[in-house]
């Protein structure tokens, strides 16, 4: 007998044994399971697009504005700059006539004034739009940062309508919406609904896709939040590591914050990969830190021509 015979008889004897409704059920079985993961798929992406819809009805007037940004800096270079204890030993002052985009508590850093201005400024940390915000912090962030573009999410449209803390001619929206990550093609469109970022420096970073820069810097990502215990350190931070208290941040386990961190991680793979796709580099200039997705660059190399020409031109004189 030959394996092909041995094979067909004892299908013979399974289709005896089980019979047409054996094969029936199987048959059954298995198109359920793909009817049910189908409608599993299809309701998932209906779900998004009602909820864009949604968002486009609700705040399409607002985030249509954006469209004053579209390209603006095609080409270009830019710096997109966290937050990180590492802005601390980081000279900045390079940096005054490139294109900057800053994050959140920036304004507290001792570089901006008269002669050191960013070029945009995104807040997105939900503490910013609560009504228990303390509104002195936007006297202070309106009183250093003088004439840049405020970008912050949609939700927070509400807040603005009811304390008039930004200039509403410098505010812009975004609209964000999670979930979009199976879905996104291409780079961001500001005027559109855009995934939900987890950090506001990866709003900041799909921003600066939208305005055309073609190489986009980031500086102060240290990311090291899981190496220590305590509140996470920025650069305007009185604590240093070795003063944190031991543990983790109330209410979170250390297991929720490598989450977390997946989560986010996940987000920048994403953006890595579409910056790829649309031939824009996202170089990490950051000293130290763990950001691995994007490739890495000595901040100080980046201005080495300009001090080349500088010091060309003295020697000329």
């Amino acid at each position: 007998m030959t394996e092909k015979t041995g094979l067909l008889e004892k299908s013979i004897k399974t289709l005896r044994r089980n019979g047409l409704t054996g094969l029936s059920r199987k048959a059954a079985l298995y198109l359920a399971r793909r009817a049910a993961w189908r409608s599993d798929a299809w309701s998932k992406t209906l779900d998004i697009k009602i909820s864009r819809d949604h968002l486009l009805r609700e705040y399409g007037s607002l985030i249509k504005r954006n469209e004053a940004f579209r390209d603006r800096h095609k080409g270009r270079r830019c710096f997109v700059i966290g937050n990180g204890p590492s802005l601390r030993e980081q000279d900045l002052s390079p940096l005054v006539n490139e294109i900057t985009l800053v994050t959140n508590s920036f304004y507290l850093h001792p570089i901006v004034g008269e002669h050191w201005q960013p070029s945009y400024y995104f807040l997105s940390d939900p503490a910013y739009f609560e009504d228990s915000t303390d509104l002195s912090l936007y006297r202070q962030l309106t009183g250093k940062i003088r004439s840049a573009p405020v970008f912050v999410p949609h939700r927070a449209r509400d807040f603005f309508l009811n304390h008039a803390v930004l200039p509403p001619e410098r505010t812009y929206y975004i609209a964000v919406q999670e979930g979009l990550d199976k879905v996104w093609s291409g780079k961001p469109d500001l005027t559109q609904v855009i995934p939900g970022a987890w950090t506001v420096v990866q709003s900041a970073i799909m921003a600066a896709m939208y305005m055309g820069c073609s190489r986009i810097y980031l500086l102060g990502l240290d990311h090291d939040w899981l190496s220590h215990g305590g509140q996470h350190l920025n650069f305007y931070s009185e604590q240093s590591v070795e003063s944190q208290p031991a543990g983790n941040l109330p209410g979170w386990t250390y297991k929720r914050l490598m989450e977390s961190m997946m989560t986010m991680w996940t987000i920048y793979e994403m953006i890595q990969k579409t910056s790829q796709a649309e031939g824009i580099q996202i170089i990490n200039a950051t000293r130290g830190g763990f950001l691995d997705v994007f490739k890495r660059a000595d901040f100080d190399t980046l201005f080495l021509d300009s001090q080349s020409q500088t010091s060309s031109n003295e020697s000329m004189k």
